[in-house]
């Protein structure tokens, strides 16, 4: 009976916080700064796992709706696939509770380090031009306060690689061509 009362008094306080609770501002400027994780799912030319940050500006023109302007670094273990993307995105919120559901479409250009390495085939790779990125993320957004809310999302993203060469051990070239690997993605950060 104890653990019973116990529940109900711990639900009816976080029943009272979240009633209480402030919701995240509804005009204006605001930051996001991001840990991304991509990878990509046409695993039968190459595969990779990207992980890194992005950091985005933007600013909430309706309540619900925002505009973004972001940037990025992902890098993967070899280097060869480590990317500076810049997009432009749009944000929009669903409710206008303290947890609310999220989308973001985006689009851009992802400007490639030209680092060579190893890809996932062991042979030596360098990427010499980047391409267009696009995606839509799915996820939702948690108020702390006023000031910080906690994102969170899935989503799908595809970039181009409009030219990437593979060598031999002599550096003698035997392919150039192009790649358009489409990813997942997953991201877990901060709104400010």
């Amino acid at each position: 009976m104890k653990k019973i009362g116990l529940l109900l008094v711990f639900v009816s306080v976080i029943g009272a916080a979240v009633a209480q609770h402030a919701p995240f501002r509804e005009y204006g400027f605001y930051g996001t700064a991001s840990y991304t994780m991509l990878t990509n799912v046409n695993r039968s030319t190459y595969t990779f796992l990207l992980n890194g940050v992005n950091v985005t500006g933007g600013f909430q023109i309706r309540p619900k709706t925002c505009v973004e302007l972001g940037v990025g670094f992902l890098g993967d273990s070899k280097g060869v696939f480590s990317q500076v993307p810049l997009t432009l995105g749009l944000r929009t919120h669903y409710l206008d509770n303290w947890i609310t559901p999220t989308t973001e479409l985006y689009a851009g250009y992802s400007f490639f380090l030209k680092k060579r390495g190893d890809n996932s085939n062991g042979d030596k790779m360098q990427i010499n031009s980047g391409g267009v990125t696009a995606g839509v993320n799915v996820g939702a957004r948690m108020t702390v306060s006023r000031k910080l809310a906690v994102n969170v999302y899935v989503g799908w993203q595809f970039f181009m690689v409009n030219e990437f060469e593979v060598f031999d051990q002599q550096k003698n070239t035997l392919l150039k061509d192009s790649w358009a690997p489409h990813c997942f993605r997953f991201g877990l950060g901060l709104m400010f």
